[in-house]
């Protein structure tokens, strides 16, 4: 089994030409071919984004499934979190509410079932603040640890590859690229590595990589992985 997996902060679809565009965000995509999707960033009947519904737009525009997990709410309709997008049908899903001490955070589950073993798929986007994304990590990893299943976890971490947050999630779940080169923010000039995805060891690392878009403030980040296949390993 092989997986193309996505992470990208969409920024509401508010491009680098300061025009909000779901096409381009679409398009985007659509160009890295992912399995799963985790969006960041997800308006919901926001005046800002024409009063979208823009997991669901992006969903339909890509063919895929999708779920949304709001994480804040303003005047009892409008909408702000996290998005996963599935190639495969979603089994069930769940959206966990992280300890936040800013803008409220979020950690987005979804399973699919594929060749009969259950595939865990997490989506986040922590805090600003040091000691908040330490909570949150700490949240992140009791939550992952008692789960069964192949766990994949995509998001913006807001922290660079060499910060605690990354490492305490690393106790639970291998990265995709720690050497800090494939720089993610801000897209039209890349200075940070924000942006991550981790896996299980049920998962062997084949390839990652940055694309290239002007649809947002982040650049996408995708990982391959297949099933591992070592002795003792589902």
């Amino acid at each position: 089994m092989k997986l193309r997996i996505l992470s990208y902060n969409i920024r509401h679809c508010h491009g680098m030409n300061g025009k909000v565009c779901l096409k381009a965000v679409a398009s985007t995509i659509a160009g890295a071919q992912p399995d799963l999707v985790g969006l960041q960033e997800v308006d919901y009947f926001n005046p800002r984004s024409a009063f979208a519904d823009q997991a669901t737009k992006l969903g339909k525009m890509l063919g895929m499934y999708h779920v949304y997990g709001p994480n804040v709410t303003w005047g009892g309709v409008t909408r702000f979190g996290n998005a996963i997008l599935s190639r495969y049908p979603i089994v069930r899903w769940h959206n966990y509410l992280l300890p936040s001490m800013g803008e409220q955070r979020g950690l987005l589950q979804v399973e699919i079932q594929l060749t009969g073993q259950p595939v865990v798929f997490f989506n986040t986007h922590l805090g600003l603040d040091h000691q908040e994304r330490l909570q949150q990590v700490d949240k992140i990893q009791d939550i992952a640890s008692s789960m069964f299943g192949h766990l994949l976890l995509a998001g913006d971490l807001n922290a660079n590859s060499d910060s605690e947050e990354v490492a305490r999630l690393q106790t639970v779940l291998r990265s995709g690229d720690l050497t800090g080169t494939e720089l993610t923010f801000p897209s039209d000039y890349p200075k940070y590595k924000i942006d991550y995805i981790f896996y299980s060891d049920h998962w062997r690392l084949t390839k990652t990589r940055v694309y290239t878009s002007q649809a947002s403030d982040h650049l996408p980040l995708s990982a391959d992985v297949e099933l591992n296949r070592l002795p003792g390993i589902l």
